[in-house]
């Protein structure tokens, strides 16, 4: 009989009590992008890699041949995932209108406070540096510059951290909206803008800014020209105006490539999430915990530091800025962007930011993996 038990036991499979508890924040994620909306091409992946990396005995996420150690090991800890994903979300991006109004990169440097703030705290908190650089990170609401940073220096926190961040950019809404409100008045909101396009920006000027871009990042920020250079390249085969470019690289890049790599991120992200890995360390699941409470503080830091930073230059300019644009100076892009227009025409019917709000959204984008390339440079740099 105690045979049969054993021989059922190595047969059966039956998960221990973390691998459950994970095995339902899974299938919490897979119901939350599938039936409720709420950033369905990422959390439907990160849910099943929750899920199937916590089930026992399929060695899907055991070494050296399981299916997602190896697009995990190969892929994402490589940080090829990462920066494809830069490649793919320049050849959608048009920075048009951040070139015809580039003081509004002011916003995007400020939208990046939320970082220090939170790594501060994780420091308080007993993370050592290289831990709270991928806690603080999160607050860049920017998925792939957070795996990426993260993967670099702090693999162990690789899950929670990816995690992090894309549930809080898929919650954009309901963390941006409470704050807009209660830190704008509507007589702030109601700030007319004069509408303007991005038209008269020449085409070598839009052109050569992916190239001065990687330059200047080469010689001051090489630590960050992996994620730079891959967004620059992506960018410079959007506006390269080669119809060989347009009709197949950009087209490939923006679409199929895109939502590949969106897949195999969300996939391997979730594998990390597994019993394995967290009870590895005695104290790693409290600080998965830490996580996720530091990732919501540096997010809302940014959105706050944005809008004090609108407030400053709507001051400046004699009330000509509105400084609801500021709540957008992250990297959730353009769901943030949305979001400002919409509270905006809450208060003030017909009055139109998003121009505005979209170009400081472009602003927090382009400057997330700058801020990420900096930290990396001055961590190499010091041998920290």
């Amino acid at each position: 009989m105690v045979e049969l038990l054993t021989i059922l036991s190595n047969i059966i499979s039956i998960p221990d009590p973390i691998s459950l508890i994970l095995i339902v924040v899974g299938l919490c994620f897979i119901y939350l992008g599938s039936r409720k909306g709420l950033e369905p091409l990422m959390l439907v992946p990160i849910g099943f890699g929750i899920l199937l990396g916590n089930i026992p005995l399929s060695g899907l996420n055991d070494p050296p041949y399981g299916l997602l150690y190896l697009i995990r090991e190969k892929l994402l800890i490589t940080e090829v995932l990462p920066c494809l994903a830069f490649l793919t979300i320049g050849t959608m991006m048009d920075f048009r209108p951040l070139l015809k109004r580039p003081w509004l990169l002011l916003f995007g440097v400020s939208g990046q406070s939320g970082v220090i703030f939170a790594l501060v705290l994780a420091l308080l908190l007993g993370f050592n540096f290289r831990e709270a650089i991928a806690v603080g990170i999160i607050g860049c609401a920017d998925g792939p510059t957070a795996i990426f940073v993260s993967s670099r220096y702090a693999p162990h926190l690789l899950g929670a951290v990816g995690l992090a961040a894309y549930t809080y950019i898929s919650m954009v809404p309901l963390i941006q909206v409470p704050l807009m409100r209660a830190l704008i008045s509507r007589k702030e909101m109601g700030i007319r803008m004069p509408m303007t396009s991005g038209e008269d920006v020449s085409d070598l000027v839009v052109i050569a800014f992916p190239i001065i871009l990687i330059l200047v990042s080469m010689i001051f920020i090489p630590g960050g020209l992996p994620l730079i250079g891959m967004l620059a390249l992506g960018n410079f085969l959007r506006e390269s105006g080669v119809t060989e470019f347009m009709e197949r690289y950009n087209k490939t890049f923006s679409t199929v490539l895109t939502d590949l790599v969106t897949f195999l991120l969300g996939l391997s992200v979730g594998s990390t999430l597994s019993s394995k890995i967290i009870t590895a360390s005695p104290d790693l699941p409290f600080k998965v915990l830490i996580v996720f409470t530091l990732g919501v503080v540096a997010f809302a830091g940014d959105i706050i530091f944005g809008i004090l930073v609108g407030k400053v230059v709507s001051k400046l300019s004699r009330g000509r800025i509105n400084p609801a644009i500021g709540a957008s100076a992250n990297s959730a892009f353009p769901i943030s962007a949305r979001v400002v227009q919409r509270e905006v025409s809450r208060v003030s019917p017909g009055n139109i930011v998003l121009m505005y709000s979209i170009t400081t959204n472009l602003a927090g984008q382009i400057t997330s993996p700058i801020f990420a390339g900096i930290i990396i440079t001055l961590i190499e740099s010091l041998g920290i």
